[in-house]
């Protein structure tokens, strides 16, 4: 909720600058959309990546496979939390309408404000 806002308001500053500069909103649209899309994808990419330096903490003898005395109710229990994890991996296939959408609605309210402020 805090990355939306601090990004919504990171966004105000950039559609001001690139109004300044002449840029259309539908431009403003697709580079926001993108550009918001692709950090979540990183950030993605990055928990993801976590999540197996956790897992491989639990392989005691360093041969790929939970054995014996290495499986424990931790490790099953980290196993379960990213089995149901299946937000990220439906994110993939949805994310981009969810930012393109995210995307115009900020710079509508945009668009209203200056429309607003400038009567």
């Amino acid at each position: 909720m805090h990355f939306l806002i601090g990004f919504s308001i990171f966004l105000f500053f950039c559609i001001y600058w690139l109004r300044k500069k002449k840029i259309s909103y539908f431009k403003i649209i697709a580079i926001s959309s993108i550009s918001l899309y692709l950090i979540s994808i990183l950030s993605l990419q990055y928990f993801d990546y976590v999540d197996k330096q956790e897992l491989k903490k639990f392989d005691l003898n360093n041969n790929g496979k939970i054995e014996g005395n290495e499986y424990t109710y931790e490790y099953e229990q980290l196993e379960l939390n990213i089995i149901n994890d299946n937000g990220t991996n439906l994110f993939y296939i949805f994310g981009y309408p969810f930012c393109l959408v995210y995307s115009i609605i900020t710079v509508l309210i945009f668009y209203i404000a200056t429309k607003l402020l400038t009567f």
